[in-house]
Protein backbone atom coordinates (compact mmCIF):
# COMPACT_ATOMS: atom_id res chain seq x y z
CA UNK A 1 0.00 0.00 0.00
CA UNK A 2 1.74 3.48 -0.96
CA UNK A 3 1.14 5.99 1.74
CA UNK A 4 0.16 9.73 0.62
CA UNK A 5 3.05 10.56 2.75
CA UNK A 6 5.17 9.20 0.28
CA UNK A 7 3.74 10.47 -2.72
CA UNK A 8 4.24 13.95 -1.98
CA UNK A 9 7.84 13.15 -0.58
CA UNK A 10 8.97 11.75 -4.33
CA UNK A 11 9.79 13.63 -6.82
CA UNK A 12 12.00 16.44 -5.00
CA UNK A 13 15.31 17.23 -5.96
CA UNK A 14 18.11 16.91 -3.11
CA UNK A 15 21.36 17.15 -2.11
CA UNK A 16 23.42 14.53 -0.18
CA UNK A 17 26.90 15.85 0.97
CA UNK A 18 28.16 15.63 -2.97
CA UNK A 19 25.37 14.18 -4.79
CA UNK A 20 22.69 15.20 -6.36
CA UNK A 21 19.59 13.05 -6.14
CA UNK A 22 17.23 13.22 -9.18
CA UNK A 23 12.75 13.16 -8.55
CA UNK A 24 13.10 9.39 -9.99
CA UNK A 25 15.58 7.90 -7.29
CA UNK A 26 18.40 8.24 -9.51
CA UNK A 27 21.69 9.84 -7.76
CA UNK A 28 24.94 11.62 -9.54
CA UNK A 29 27.54 13.33 -8.44
CA UNK A 30 27.99 17.06 -10.09
CA UNK A 31 30.31 17.16 -12.99
CA UNK A 32 33.13 18.91 -11.84
CA UNK A 33 35.40 21.63 -14.01
CA UNK A 34 37.29 18.90 -15.83
CA UNK A 35 34.58 16.38 -16.79
CA UNK A 36 33.07 16.66 -20.36
CA UNK A 37 29.62 15.94 -18.96
CA UNK A 38 26.80 17.69 -17.79
CA UNK A 39 23.65 17.19 -16.01
CA UNK A 40 20.56 17.80 -18.36
CA UNK A 41 17.22 19.32 -16.85
CA UNK A 42 14.63 21.01 -18.60
CA UNK A 43 12.69 23.88 -16.94
CA UNK A 44 9.53 24.71 -18.64
CA UNK A 45 10.67 25.44 -22.75
CA UNK A 46 14.37 26.15 -21.60
CA UNK A 47 17.33 23.41 -21.26
CA UNK A 48 20.10 23.60 -18.76
CA UNK A 49 23.11 21.73 -18.32
CA UNK A 50 24.62 21.63 -14.40
CA UNK A 51 28.12 21.40 -13.87
CA UNK A 52 31.08 22.86 -11.88
CA UNK A 53 32.72 26.23 -13.53
CA UNK A 54 35.24 27.12 -11.28
CA UNK A 55 34.36 26.33 -8.29
CA UNK A 56 30.75 26.80 -8.51
CA UNK A 57 27.61 25.17 -9.40
CA UNK A 58 26.25 26.72 -12.63
CA UNK A 59 23.46 25.63 -14.58
CA UNK A 60 24.16 26.83 -18.40
CA UNK A 61 20.89 27.39 -20.15
CA UNK A 62 19.52 28.65 -23.73
CA UNK A 63 17.94 31.71 -22.53
CA UNK A 64 20.33 32.35 -19.36
CA UNK A 65 22.89 31.38 -17.05
CA UNK A 66 22.72 31.27 -12.87
CA UNK A 67 25.39 30.27 -10.30
CA UNK A 68 24.69 28.68 -7.75
CA UNK A 69 26.07 29.46 -3.73
CA UNK A 70 25.79 25.75 -2.52
CA UNK A 71 23.67 22.67 -3.72
CA UNK A 72 20.94 23.11 -1.45
CA UNK A 73 20.23 26.41 -3.60
CA UNK A 74 20.63 24.56 -6.76
CA UNK A 75 17.83 21.76 -5.48
CA UNK A 76 15.74 24.82 -4.04
CA UNK A 77 16.00 26.50 -7.54
CA UNK A 78 15.17 23.35 -9.48
CA UNK A 79 12.26 22.32 -7.12
CA UNK A 80 10.75 25.89 -7.50
CA UNK A 81 10.99 25.77 -11.16
CA UNK A 82 9.45 21.98 -11.47
CA UNK A 83 12.63 20.64 -13.38
CA UNK A 84 12.79 17.29 -15.02
CA UNK A 85 15.62 15.41 -15.52
CA UNK A 86 16.70 14.43 -19.11
CA UNK A 87 19.82 12.67 -18.40
CA UNK A 88 24.04 13.06 -18.37
CA UNK A 89 24.93 14.34 -21.74
CA UNK A 90 28.23 16.10 -23.37
CA UNK A 91 28.78 19.88 -22.66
Amino acid sequence: MIKLKDLLSEGKWKMKGKYLNMPDGEESSIPGNYDRDAIVVGIKNDTFKIYMQNGKLYAAGNKYDKFFKNGNDLAKWLNKNKAKYYGIDRR
